[in-house]
């Protein structure tokens, strides 16, 4: 146990470490604290949380677990590891702990819907589908179970897809942001019935509710897209890395656009031997904040300072290494990866980027008909898509000069008509070897936590070809808009 006179003095040191940003202090001295069950109680749940937004998942799984002990294993107090597990991606582990909490916790419609959620990230559609219904009888009309659970199934002649319009004076008594995700729902149900006039109204009644909560400012995506190439040049590279001594093959970066196809060649990929997914991390942002930003400039001055690309390197893959343990490569698909590819490129120079480019007008109306569950501000307006859209072609064009074959470019539309092709080039790429798994992707039963989940489970197909057509009427103001220089 640790002395308690000197508890206020390690404290204060952690709170000195938090000031000035010293990763390393941190660590140390919440491993210590942790290391000598320091009697915090209910902080341990504000240190957990901590070490979650830092990247180190050992150190906040360890903490979790001494406020739970601190609680006396309180149900609400484990609940805040099946919050923290689900974060982190380790679905199976959150599944099977909520799995043994009594089922008020933290209420009845809460954990049939998280159930609910996990199983179906685990592909398991069928206990999915009983949660969430569960969930619905707790709470009829809420939007976030009727939107998982619009996702789960085909809706055209599925009887569920009455129950959904039977609980529409229900779901507009609940919260904007509940009720958008009805909205998105709904537009599924007319979608999946070949309703397109009636689909497009509900996708944009509940794109406009999340529009009124969550602002999108184009001057300000304007200038994080600057800035990203802001520095570099095509010897920027080298002199940079002209230093460096570290292996940094073990990622492998999947970027573009939402809904082009990044998650179809993580489920190529992943289904290699070598490989495991990793999803849309955001660890990278650790990195750029280490830095000092996402420019060359930034680097530069980070180098000036003192500091070196190894070093750099070595946060990204030690943070990788909390998260998955040190077996396998691992594919980040961190949306909006093409504002920290300097970053990347520079600090990770061994990494395979591969960046996928889908038609546009099928992207767009991909992007404004799916509810991200982060927010994606840009896509609740279709002349926003459009805007959006022309900075990231803007910053593709320019990562392709500077990066040469480094950076692959690869047409959703080409991957999905000739498959075996494409799959054996993202092979050689990444520098992997020839495995039959990886031409059957579908085969592969990892859990998928986004809007593709269960397409993936599918052979790969031209279902997503031409996916806009039935709604072209609707959608000129993207086309307008997309076509301004």
């Amino acid at each position: 146990m640790t002395n308690t006179s000197a508890l206020p003095l390690l404290l204060a040191q952690l709170k000195a470490a938090l000031a000035a940003r010293d990763r390393a202090e941190t660590r140390r001295l919440v491993s210590v604290m942790l290391d000598q069950r320091a009697p915090l109680g209910q902080q341990w749940r504000a240190i957990s949380q901590l070490m979650q937004a830092s990247g180190d998942l050992s150190l906040a799984l360890r903490a979790v677990d001494a406020f739970i002990a601190s609680s006396g294993n309180d149900p609400v107090a484990i609940y805040s590891k099946v919050v923290l597990l689900t974060q982190a991606q380790r679905i199976e582990e959150a599944h099977a702990l909520l799995s043994g909490l009594p089922k008020t916790v933290p209420d009845a419609a809460g954990h049939a819907y998280v159930l609910g959620n996990t199983a179906m990230t685990l592909g398991r559609v069928d206990d999915a589908r009983r949660h969430l219904l569960e969930a619905l009888a707790h709470r009829p009309g809420w939007g976030p179970a009727w939107l998982t659970l619009a996702a789960a199934v085909n809706l055209a002649d599925d009887p569920v897809g009455d129950q959904l319009l039977a609980e529409a004076a229900a779901a507009e008594r609940h919260a904007p942001g509940d009720l958008a995700r009805y909205c998105y729902a709904l537009g599924k149900l007319h979608a999946d019935r070949g309703e397109p006039g009636e689909a497009f109204a509900a996708f944009a009644r509940g794109a406009a509710l999340l529009k009124a909560e969550t602002p999108y400012g184009r001057k300000a995506d304007q200038a994080n897209a600057a800035a990203a190439m802001e520095g570099y040049d095509c010897a920027f590279f080298d002199r940079a890395g002209a230093n460096q001594t570290i292996d940094t093959s073990r990622p492998i970066f999947v970027t573009g656009l939402p809904r082009s196809g990044t998650t179809l060649v993580e489920q190529i990929l992943a289904s290699h031997s070598a490989v495991q997914d990793g999803g849309e991390l955001n660890l990278i942002q650790h990195v750029a904040v280490a830095a000092g930003g996402v420019s060359g400039s930034a680097i530069d001055q980070h180098m000036a300072r003192g500091g070196t690309v190894d070093g750099l390197g070595e946060l990204y893959l030690h943070l990788l290494l909390e998260r998955f343990g040190a077996e396998g490569r691992i594919i980040d698909k961190t949306i909006d990866a093409s504002r920290f590819m300097g970053v990347i490129a520079t600090t990770l120079p061994d990494a395979p980027l591969i960046w996928m480019r889908r038609a546009p007008l099928d992207n767009a109306w991909s992007c404004f008909r799916t509810f991200f569950i982060h927010g994606v501000g840009w896509s609740f307006d279709l002349a926003d898509i459009a805007f959006h859209f022309q900075l990231e072609d803007a910053l593709m064009a320019f990562w392709k000069q500077m990066l040469g074959d480094r950076l692959l470019v690869v047409p959703y539309e080409e991957l999905v008509e000739d498959p075996a092709l494409w799959t054996a080039r993202l092979l050689a790429h990444c520098g992997l070897g020839e495995e039959a798994a990886a031409y059957a992707p579908h085969l592969n039963p990892r859990r998928v936590a986004t809007a593709s989940a269960l397409q993936v489970r599918r052979p790969i197909n031209r279902d997503g070809l031409g996916v806009a057509e039935p709604y072209r009427p609707w959608l000129q103001p993207f086309l307008n808009a997309y076509a301004a220089s």
